[in-house]
């Protein structure tokens, strides 16, 4: 899956190539994703609207290897889970660019969405935080669906999330909820508002 992620990171970046038919915050833990309100990975975790449209951020912060930050990202993989599975529509995604995506991002019905994405051409992280996805979500009926975050069934990091900057070199990206697993946003469940502090710093106040 590692040569499957860079072999799609390639295939992006060559699709330019071709003719065209048509958190910023000291308490956040690096290399961290989570989904926010706000495309900072800032603002609620969570929504009680059902039966319109929502609008969550899934964010990269502070994106780093050995202390030092990224300046672009160009690759990512992951797997959202819906749980319980139902009652839940995908109206839409918007990607940071022109990419290419292997993964299995259609089956929201079934539970999960599954993103293998290399981009085009790399993109600035600003301010420490990198929008890996903008979604539309519509929640259809009351009752809490829980959002957490898990590898790709053959991960390019054995049993991890990851993410690229410098070709060839995956990085490990973390939950924001934590090693346990848990949700990282809430439809039908209390909203966690976040000012300049990440979802897991706010979480770690509970443990």
């Amino acid at each position: 899956m590692k040569k499957l992620l860079f072999a799609v990171s390639a295939l992006a970046a060559l699709s330019l190539l071709a003719p065209s038919t048509g958190f910023a915050s000291d308490h956040v833990y690096p290399n961290q994703v989570g989904m926010y309100e706000f495309s900072d990975g800032t603002g609620a975790t969570g929504t009680f609207d059902v039966n319109s449209i929502v609008t969550v951020f899934l964010v990269l912060t502070k994106p780093e290897k050995d202390g030092v930050p990224y300046e672009t990202i160009n690759a990512f993989e992951l797997t959202l889970n819906f749980n319980p599975a139902g009652n839940m529509f995908k109206l839409g995604e918007v990607y940071p660019g022109t990419n290419v995506d292997v993964g299995d991002s259609a089956n929201i019905g079934l539970g999960y969405l599954t993103y293998i994405v290399g981009l085009a051409e790399s993109h600035p992280v600003t301010d420490e935080s990198f929008t890996l996805l903008e979604f539309s979500f519509m929640h259809t009926a009351p009752g809490i669906i829980e959002v957490s975050l898990a590898p790709t069934p053959k991960p390019g990091i054995d049993g991890e999330m990851a993410y690229q900057s410098v070709s060839g070199d995956l990085r490990i990206m973390y939950s924001a909820a934590g090693p346990d697993g848990g949700p990282v946003y809430i439809f039908d469940g209390a909203a966690v508002a976040v000012e300049n502090e990440s979802f897991g710093s706010v979480k770690s106040l509970y443990r």
